[in-house]
């Protein structure tokens, strides 16, 4: 598919979001219900300490390529440098399926507690499997993701890529997590509540509403824009992809009590394809505001917050900054992919989620596209650029050096993994080189943790592949990784 350059990113839009619709009703949803609790910090082992998944699509499984796996590193109060690691593909106990050519194992997931147990489930998606797709259910408990899972599927048999993005949330406000993903053919597959260890619910397929439109979605991203306790659901992609033109396009489902309610397109919102990036409350409002970047706007990207409000994303207004925005360090010029990645969270602990902001075609000290990673603080104004910072392998206390193509800040994750309060930013660059040899892209992860005043390299913790005992090279370790 030929790549949609968007430029209606930095038009700042306050438009209120239409309220009509269709409701479509979720399985086992109640007339009544207390409003959700807060979206867990990704503990699978119940201890109180965040964890980070590294996910690696194309990992080479017992010979087999791409077949997938993803690598499981537990928090602690040291953070994840001093918890144990785990690797989980379809070669281990318990984990529906077997390794296969291109299944790709861990090119999207998400986290929730499923089955209502207190521990956090990990939700894999496997869009190669049988060209078709499916997602794997992976159960938390004491000792971690070691009991077990189940599969879902399409409930189309001709669907294809079905697990190429998935989003957890709870639609109803029942406290029970919903799974939605899509497939290739057009459509959002969104489960009911009410997962156990053995079964998961029925899934219902929502409408895209595109009329004679080939819609397809690349991008999920799930919140509660509107402060009603219940998420909302957005998705993005293709307005039609057998049109002249492949535009953006951005759809959003209000969710409440009785089920999820189709919304035409919220006009506050930029036409986007695959820049729904996180979400959050930035200004501390009680409404959760959603990141939508554009990697080629302005010069080099820029990242925009649109502020959750009683009429949804966006209603509350918006803030775009770029590397030229007032107090945002560095400069922007062609390439630098500004924005390529993006996620939310309270790195300061001052309460307010910042945004953790990738920029992979950086360069630094000489080198071409080595990559770095901005933070942009929230505040009860929204996103600034008061206090940001930018940090490249040439930082002092970063390991590591600035080489061509490293691509560090290809993606990005802010997750609390030593229980301070303050979130750590996980850092993938997949074109770093690890082994004798490799072409460019065996690929690391950096932990880096938060501070008072944002981002701090002391105790910084880098690892690859070796960390695991393995030695496949040009696999792009840790490459994805999820909310």
């Amino acid at each position: 598919m030929r790549a949609m350059r968007t430029k209606v990113l930095m038009a700042v839009a306050t438009a209120a979001v239409a309220t009509g619709g269709l409701a479509v009703p979720l399985a086992g949803s109640a007339a009544a219900a207390p409003a959700p609790a807060a979206k867990d910090a990704a503990d699978f082992n119940g201890d109180g300490y965040g964890d980070v998944v590294l996910a690696t699509p194309d990992a080479t499984v017992n010979g087999v390529k791409k077949a997938g796996h993803v690598a499981v590193l537990y928090g602690s109060k040291d953070g994840v440098a001093g918890g144990r690691k785990q690797l989980v593909s379809q070669a281990s106990a318990k984990v529906p399926g077997v390794p296969e050519e291109r299944d790709r194992f861990g090119a999207a997931y998400d986290t929730g507690d499923l089955d209502g147990d207190g521990y956090a489930d990990l939700v894999v998606g496997v869009p190669g499997e049988n060209r078709r797709g499916f997602l794997t259910v992976l159960w938390g408990g004491r000792g971690g993701l070691v009991h077990g899972g189940l599969s879902m599927t399409s409930p189309r048999a001709d669907d294809v890529g079905y697990g190429e993005s998935v989003v957890v949330g709870d639609f109803d406000g029942d406290g029970k997590p919903h799974v939605a993903t899509y497939s290739y053919y057009g459509a959002i597959s969104l489960s009911g509540d009410g997962f156990t260890r053995t079964r998961a619910p029925k899934q219902q397929r929502l409408d895209l509403h595109s009329d004679d439109a080939f819609r397809v979605i690349e991008r999920l991203e799930a919140g509660d824009y509107d402060g009603d306790g219940d998420d909302d659901l957005l998705a993005s992609g293709i307005d039609n992809a057998e049109g002249d033109f492949l535009n953006g396009w951005v759809g959003y489902w209000k969710g409440g009590r009785t089920g999820v309610t189709f919304t035409a397109p919220p006009a506050a919102l930029p036409a986007t394809r695959t820049g729904l990036e996180g979400s959050g409350d930035v200004n501390k409002d009680g409404y959760d505001d959603v990141v939508i970047t554009d990697k080629k706007a302005a010069r080099g990207g820029a990242v925009g917050v649109y502020y959750g409000g009683k009429r949804g994303p966006g209603s509350g207004g918006a803030t775009v900054l770029d590397q030229d925005s007032p107090g945002v360090p560095d400069e922007g010029e062609e390439g630098d992919e500004f924005g390529a990645s993006a996620s939310v969270g309270d790195v300061d602990g001052d309460g307010y989620a910042d945004v953790a902001v990738g920029a992979p075609g950086e360069d630094a000290a000489g080198r071409t596209a080595t990559g770095a990673v901005h933070l942009l603080k929230g505040s009860a104004a929204g996103l600034t650029g008061t206090g940001a910072q930018v940090l490249d392998q040439g930082t002092a206390g970063v390991p590591g050096a600035p080489e061509d193509d490293d691509r560090f800040g290809s993606a990005v994750q802010v997750r609390d993994t030593d229980g301070d309060g303050r979130a750590e930013v996980v850092v993938a660059a997949p074109g770093e080189d690890v082994f004798p040899g490799a072409r460019w892209n065996d690929g690391s992860a950096w932990v880096l943790r938060g501070a008072k005043d944002g981002i701090t390299t002391a105790g910084a913790y880098a690892l690859s592949e070796k960390a695991f005992g393995l030695t496949y090279q040009n696999k792009a370790f840790g490459s994805v990784l999820g909310r």
